[in-house]
């Protein structure tokens, strides 16, 4: 079967994005723009998941456990898992830096309930990296039934190229930035697999239905997804 998708979304919990990037907006707004399948990537945290995935069940959309991890080098890794229990267990794994967040500079980090109201906020800033190694991240991942795929490495901004300037050889998967061409699209499929996401901030960014963001997988699962990427 045809899934539309979108596994880079960041929710209120995440400084950079919009305070409206609730639960149920995000999952309202995927279920408008005709995904089946889509993943809330927040910054080193994963305090929303569980709520969008109830929500999610209810909009007929799958909500893939996921986090976009920052590594000791500054790297964007997206992680996404086959349970909530597996991500769960991956990110007690990790060492995070506790300096407090300061929301009036850097931005709010909002936790929400499944009627989109504030239950609460994040201390510790989200926006330093952990003290993981890049090469490390994918053995964890797969450790706990998950996937560990270099973000957006077409882009300069903590992308892996950028900053080593090649992608690491234990890593098959990758993901593109919604600007990317379709020329750039086809010459990085010769060696990986690619996904291509919106790294969505606000509402409006969320993909839609059309383009690049579909993917032939016999069912509409996290675990069914996991299988495909790592196959």
């Amino acid at each position: 079967m045809k899934v539309k998708y979108d596994f880079h979304i960041h929710s209120g919990l995440s400084p950079c994005a919009e305070n409206d990037m609730t639960p149920c907006n995000i999952v309202g707004f995927a279920k408008l723009n005709d995904l089946d399948m889509i993943a809330i990537a927040d910054h080193n945290s994963i305090g929303n998941i569980e709520t969008a995935q109830k929500i999610g069940e209810s909009f007929g959309v799958t909500v893939v456990p996921g986090i976009e991890l920052q590594t000791a080098e500054d790297i964007h890794i997206l992680c996404l898992f086959e349970s909530i229990e597996g991500l769960k267990g991956f990110y007690d794994s990790i060492e995070f830096i506790d300096i407090k967040n300061k929301p009036d500079i850097f931005g709010n980090q909002l936790l929400f309930d499944e009627e989109d109201q504030i239950i609460g906020e994040e201390t510790r800033l989200l926006l330093n990296a952990s003290k993981i190694s890049c090469t490390d991240v994918k053995e964890l991942a797969d450790r706990f039934n998950g996937i560990a795929i270099p973000a957006h490495i077409d882009r300069d901004e903590n992308g892996m190229i950028a900053i080593l300037g090649c992608v690491t050889k234990e890593f098959n998967v990758v993901e593109l930035s919604k600007r990317v061409t379709k020329s750039e699209i086809e010459r990085y499929r010769k060696k990986y697999k690619v996904i291509i996401d919106s790294d969505a901030h606000t509402l409006l960014d969320i993909a839609n239905g059309e383009g690049e963001n579909v993917l032939e997988l016999p069912e509409n699962s996290a675990k069914a997804l996991i299988k495909y990427l790592k196959s």
